[in-house]
């Protein structure tokens, strides 16, 4: 995987070139343990017969059944989060230009 560094810091910090050991083993113990559990979840529903249906009953009430295609899902979707990549990254770039222009 490529490793990206910045020549100067965003937002003027000091620069720490000191990495925590301790603290990524802590997080790389906790994600390992996040997987884990989660597999041990989808394990239960796998083997469990008739829980995964259990838990996707639908209750009727009387509403319509909504059904979401994928023009739509990808309107509602991909639009929001490309615009707010755009309003992010606009915000990034007022920041960098007024850094440079101090």
């Amino acid at each position: 995987m490529a490793d990206f560094t910045l020549s100067k810091s965003l937002f003027g910090g000091k620069k720490r070139d000191t990495t925590s050991t301790p603290g990524n083993i802590a997080y790389a113990v906790f994600v390992l343990f996040c997987f884990w559990a989660g597999a041990q979840i989808l394990n239960l529903l796998v083997h469990a017969p008739g829980v995964y249906e259990h838990l996707m009953q639908v209750q009727e009430t009387g509403r319509p059944r909504v059904e979401i295609g994928l023009g739509v899902g990808t309107l509602f979707g991909l639009v929001p989060f490309l615009a707010g990549c755009l309003i992010f990254g606009v915000i990034a770039a007022f920041l960098r230009w007024r850094q440079r222009h101090q």
